[in-house]
C-alpha cells in the first residue's frame, strides 16, 4: 500500500520530482572529480569522449554557480503544471540534444553549466504553461530573448558584467543564444505542427 502511494505521487508530482532530482544532480555536480568527468572539454572529445557535450550541463563550476542557476529550475516550477505529457518531455530533451550539439560543435575548449540549456527549456516552460495568459508567456519570452541577444553583442544594456563577477568566472554567452535558438525552433515545431494538425481535422469534419 506505501509503495503504491508513493508510486501515485511521484506520478502525481512527476515535474517537481524531476526539478528536485535535477537540483541535487546539479549540487553533486560540484564536487571536482565528478565535474572533471561530466564537463565539457574539446580534447577529450576528441579523444573518445562523446558524452561530455551531453553532461556538462550538469557540471557547476562553484556552489556560486549552482545557487545562481537554480533560479531558473524555480521558475519552471513555477511555470508548469505538476504533470508533462511525453510530448512535453520529449520536447526538453530534444532541447537539450540541440543545445548539447551546438557546444560540441562549438569553439569553447572547455564548458560547465546548467544555463545554456535552461534557457532553452524556460522558453518551452513559458509557451506551454497553463497557468498564465498570452500577453505574459509573449512578455517573459521576449526579455528573455533581449536579454541573451543583448549578452551576444547585438545592443548593450546596463549592468550585464554581475553574473561573471558573481561567480568568478567569464560567462560563456554563446551558450545561452543555443538555448534560446534551440527552445525557439521546438516551440514553433510544436506550434506548426499542431496548426497543421488542426487543419486537417477541420477538413475531416
Amino acid at each position: 500500500m506505501k509503495d503504491r502511494n508513493r508510486r501515485h505521487f511521484v506520478t502525481q508530482h512527476m515535474t517537481t520530482v524531476v526539478l528536485v532530482l535535477m537540483a541535487l544532480i546539479t549540487l553533486i555536480a560540484v564536487w571536482s572529480p565528478l565535474q572533471a568527468l561530466l564537463e565539457f572539454d574539446q580534447q577529450l572529445v576528441a579523444r573518445g569522449q562523446w558524452w561530455r557535450p551531453f553532461s556538462a550541463w550538469l557540471t557547476q563550476l562553484n556552489l556560486r554557480h549552482w545557487v545562481l542557476n537554480q533560479w531558473g529550475l524555480v521558475v519552471m516550477a513555477v511555470l508548469l503544471p505538476s504533470r508533462l505529457s511525453k510530448a512535453h518531455w520529449s520536447a526538453f530533451a530534444i532541447i537539450w540534444l540541440f543545445t548539447s550539439l551546438a557546444l560540441w560543435r562549438s569553439e569553447y575548449e572547455r564548458y560547465v553549466g546548467l544555463s545554456g540549456v535552461l534557457y532553452g527549456w524556460l522558453v518551452y516552460a513559458a509557451y506551454v504553461s497553463p497557468f498564465y495568459g498570452r500577453w505574459v508567456k509573449s512578455v517573459f519570452i521576449a526579455l528573455m530573448s533581449v536579454k541573451v541577444l543583448s549578452e551576444n553583442g547585438w545592443f548593450s544594456l546596463p549592468g550585464a558584467d554581475w553574473v561573471g563577477e558573481f561567480i568568478q568566472a567569464p560567462v560563456a554567452h554563446e551558450s545561452h543564444l543555443w538555448g534560446l535558438l534551440s527552445g525557439l525552433v521546438v516551440l514553433s515545431a510544436q506550434w506548426i505542427a499542431q496548426r497543421y494538425r488542426g487543419k486537417h481535422e477541420h477538413l475531416d469534419w
